[in-house]
């Protein structure tokens, strides 16, 4: 099966399958969050110990992207991508099976690290087939279909654990996966190509992860998106205290809540959408990562006075949240812009950073626990500060040298047309 990405009805119906085959990932963190409370008390568990399977997952899914990587860039995407559908299948059943906190730790550790062979493929797969600016778009249309996931993942789950109990949450995923499947097997074609796959020994692989973290423009575009990605995190883990525990929100309304996040975040990802293409992808990604900032802090101090109440704390989040769909897409198409003959490896490395960040974040907030809605703000605000100061390490609005090279000998002949 091929794909002509210059026929519109077969670009698109190809971008639709990829974010319906990405809200794996989300649909494995957001739909369990109201249930977090539930698994702690039928477990006799402390939350804290519970709110670190966020962490587990995160820490298995950076650690995935790592293997994964180079795997699709040496033996082809969907090689890597339908295994990882099988271990998610049977990691979602496992979970479904856990008794206590430690086992589920464990199995949410290996159910990251299925999921990473789907989540590290999809962008890969879109810098195999488009340029930079086209792959920001193919990008953000995957990440607007993806934002359903989120979107409804909290409700569901809220109504699922109500009827049916925990357990059936992870069987539900279970299900997805084996859908999932389906659909990959039927929709997504091999786009790389036998004649640009890297058979790369083992021993030079650090070398080429080397390659990715000494690019300071890349690695400018990645840690901006990964600190403020850390912020998200640090929300997951956080909000089903503060909303459900703190504040008196029931596990349905908090998914309304959860909700509403994702809503802006949908709405800003059209935004950019319409940007690309009138504005440069840095600029559009300093903008995202300078106003989630902003309202970052505008959230610490609403939790540290509390005169806003409820209002003050999820208001904040919504700016925050809605930033993803300025920063996620283009910092990906620039960095990976650096890497067109290691995509899978580039993106690897970009996952795993961004991952790691995440799990470090929901860890401090579950350490710094301290009945109120400080700790989540603060790693938020920490995190946005480090996202903008990561833009200082890139330079030319992170475009390529060679591009460079290209854009000033265009330039040149159009003066010398000119004159």
């Amino acid at each position: 099966m091929t794909i002509d990405i210059n026929n519109k009805n077969e670009r698109m119906l190809f971008i639709l399958t990829l974010g319906a085959l990405t809200m794996l990932g989300p649909m494995a963190i957001d739909l369990y969050l109201p249930a977090l409370p539930a698994i702690a008390n039928d477990m006799g568990e402390p939350l804290s110990k519970i709110q670190f399977t966020l962490s587990a997952y995160t820490m298995g899914f950076a650690l995935g992207q790592l293997i994964y990587g180079p795997l699709s860039d040496r033996f082809g995407r969907q090689k890597v991508m339908l295994p990882g559908l099988v271990g998610y299948l049977v990691t979602n059943i496992l979970a479904a099976l856990c008794t206590d906190a430690n086992q589920l730790i464990i199995v949410r550790v290996l159910q990251a690290m299925a999921g990473a062979a789907v989540m590290v493929t999809i962008p890969a797969m879109v810098r195999d087939l488009f340029p930079r600016q086209e792959s920001a778009k193919a990008l953000s249309s995957i990440l607007l279909v993806m934002t359903v996931a989120p979107l409804l993942a909290p409700l569901l789950g809220g109504q699922i654990l109500r009827f049916f109990g925990w357990e059936s949450l992870f069987i539900f995923l279970a299900a997805l996966a084996f859908l999932a499947m389906g659909l990959a097997m039927w929709r997504v074609p091999e786009t790389l190509l036998e004649s640009r796959r890297l058979n790369v020994p083992a021993k030079e692989l650090a070398a080429t992860y080397i390659s990715v973290l000494k690019n300071r423009n890349a690695m400018g575009c990645i840690l901006c998106h990964g600190f403020f990605f850390g912020g998200m995190f640090a929300f997951i883990t956080g909000s089903p205290f503060v909303y459900i525990e703190l504040y008196g929100v029931d596990p349905e309304s908090y998914g309304l809540l959860f909700g509403l996040n994702i809503f802006a975040m949908g709405i800003m990802n059209m935004v950019n959408i319409r940007l690309i293409g009138h504005m440069p992808l840095f600029s559009i990604l300093r903008t995202g990562s300078m106003s989630a900032a902003v309202a970052a802090f505008a959230l610490l101090l609403n939790a540290k006075t509390g005169n806003a109440g409820l209002a003050g704390i999820v208001l904040p989040i919504m700016v925050y949240v809605a930033c993803l769909g300025l920063t996620g897409p283009n910092s990906n198409a620039l960095a990976l812009a650096h890497f067109p003959r290691s995509a899978g490896t580039a993106n690897a490395m970009a996952g795993a950073l961004r991952f790691s960040i995440g799990a470090a974040t929901a860890a401090f907030v579950g350490l710094l626990h301290d009945g109120t809605a400080i700790p989540m703000a603060m790693v938020m605000a920490g995190c946005g500060i480090l996202s903008v100061a990561s833009l200082l390490l890139v330079k030319n609005g992170a475009i390529p040298a060679t591009e460079q090279g290209a854009q000033k000998e265009s330039a040149v002949s159009e003066e010398k047309v000119s004159a």
